[in-house]
């Protein structure tokens, strides 16, 4: 009797959490899996502005970051993406009223202006922003992480209903019976197929708060903190402050950053930060690899050129490296050129269990209510 009632209890939750997790599930589903293929549309949309002719002249990186900020003068640069592919341009990200980015292409060999693409047309900018919870800011992370969190209480809840019964075993409950009607057939569609990926769900669930407000923000920082396992500060997204330096108008020649981290094997593309971050943050540089455990960073000092930083996979602790591989793997980078297909072939599937699930509660509810379990 008591697991009965347990059953009971678990599916009206089940169903209850339901009604709050499908929405942001579908939400987050089809953002992401735009987001994985925003860069391989723009290539196939707008290969005028991606790819350009190697030629054996090269532009200053200084020179081409004017060449950006002269069509858009009193806008800030967000990041600059250098690629170790000669075919590609430079893509300069500058970030609009709305908190969106605005891209910029530029030859790096003849110093054109390839021209750019605004909000609506840059696709890797709004597919991110809105999968982060954009336009709401901090309250759009909050709704992201009660998604999160109700989704943990849907799955685990849904592992109890589906619990085997009476002398049923798990080999009878881990297949669908698609020949016992059509109740059971969109139930066991739905409950087999979230069976078989509830641990995939949970983890993606926990490789994505490292960027919400709360678990993020401050719980996953409080607990790094406490046990001395922050990421090395060059590793960071947030400015890192100098000590010693007051407002200085001169600032060091990108190309010298960019060469001495070239040669110390910065190698892959560079992703570089805090251009026009305040007169005492350091620059950030970035080579961005298939896999986190590849990559590297370094620190500039803006006004001397100077390395100030460093850091590699060796330098993360056991912590960081496990929040760092975390994202790897929500990202889609993990598993190299086959994560956008694991990742966008997940998502299909959580698409699946909404549909199925919907079927499902419509074949067993009343025909004349709404049927709450």
């Amino acid at each position: 009797m008591q697991t009965s009632s347990l059953r009971r209890r678990a599916w009206r939750w089940h169903f209850l959490a339901s009604l709050l997790v499908v929405p942001f599930v579908l939400w987050q589903s089809i953002t992401g899996t735009l987001y994985l293929w925003s860069y391989a549309w723009v290539d196939t949309a707008h290969p005028q502005l991606r790819f350009v002719q190697p030629d054996t002249r090269h532009l200053s990186l200084d020179a081409q970051l004017q060449i950006a900020r002269d069509i858009r003068p009193g806008s800030r640069i967000g990041s600059v993406l250098l690629s170790a592919d000669p075919r590609r341009s430079t893509e300069v990200l500058f970030e609009n009223a709305r908190g969106l980015p605005v891209a910029v292409f530029v030859d790096p060999y003849r110093g054109h202006l390839l021209g750019q693409l605004d909000a609506a047309a840059w696709w890797p900018g709004w597919s991110r922003k809105l999968h982060g919870g954009w336009p709401l800011g901090d309250a759009g992370s909050w709704l992201l992480e009660l998604g999160a969190c109700w989704t943990i209480v849907m799955v685990l809840s849904g592992l109890v209903v589906w619990w085997p019964r009476d002398k049923q075993s798990f080999a009878q409950v881990l297949w669908p019976r698609l020949r016992a009607g059509p109740r059971v057939f969109w139930r066991d569609l739905h409950a087999c197929v979230a069976v078989w990926c509830s641990l995939v769900i949970i983890l993606f669930l926990l490789t994505a708060l490292p960027w919400t407000s709360f678990w993020g923000g401050t719980l996953l920082k409080s607990v790094q903190r406490t046990f001395n396992q922050q990421a090395p500060s060059a590793a960071g997204f947030a400015p890192v402050i100098q000590a010693g330096h007051g407002v200085q108008s001169h600032v060091a020649s990108l190309d010298r950053m960019v060469r001495d981290a070239r040669a110390t094997g910065m190698d892959g593309d560079l992703i570089l930060r805090m251009l026009d971050g305040p007169p005492e943050a350091a620059v950030s540089l970035r080579s961005q690899r298939a896999g986190a455990s590849q990559e590297h960073y370094a620190l500039y000092d803006r006004h001397d050129g100077r390395r100030v930083g460093a850091a590699s996979w060796d330098d993360f602790p056991w912590l960081a490296k496990t929040v760092a591989t975390g994202v790897d793997i929500h990202e889609g980078g993990f598993f190299g050129r086959f994560g956008p297909w694991l990742n966008s072939a997940f998502a299909g599937t959580l698409v699946w269990l909404s549909i199925t699930g919907f079927m499902a509660w419509w074949r067993r509810k009343p025909a004349d209510a709404l049927g709450v379990p």
